[in-house]
């Protein structure tokens, strides 16, 4: 796969897990949405400044490009407004969530979610 429509597929799927349009990515990153979709269908590629602002926006820290991965983090001190992400559940997989005192496992399927709480052990 060229490594620009690679590109676009991991900026295009990390926009939809933190639930953005187009538009609010290209307005957080300062990139015109055509230009967020050039990107997203890999008929061209970020410079790297707008990489950066890209990740920043999407708030991932790893890429992948070509045979590369690129690392890009925040400089220490710098605040990053948080966004939200969507959860991806893959069918047929049991996922546990474990916290807050509680532990429950979740498992998706294609005829519901089923959600088990359990009981801690007594330690």
């Amino acid at each position: 796969m060229d490594w620009k429509k690679e590109l676009g597929i991991q900026i295009r799927e990390a926009r939809r897990d933190s639930l953005l349009s187009q538009g609010d990515l290209g307005r957080r990153a300062h990139v015109h949405i055509n230009m967020i979709g050039r990107y997203e269908q890999g008929d061209s590629a970020p410079e790297l400044d707008v990489l950066i602002e890209l990740a920043i926006a999407l708030n991932i820290e790893k890429l992948r490009i070509g045979k590369h991965s690129v690392i890009i983090k925040v400089a220490d001190g710098v605040e990053v407004p948080s966004g939200v992400k969507q959860l991806r559940l893959e069918f047929d997989k049991e996922y546990v969530v474990d916290g807050g005192g509680s532990r429950m496992k979740i498992r998706p399927t294609r005829d519901g979610l089923f959600i088990v709480p359990e009981k801690r052990k007594a330690g």
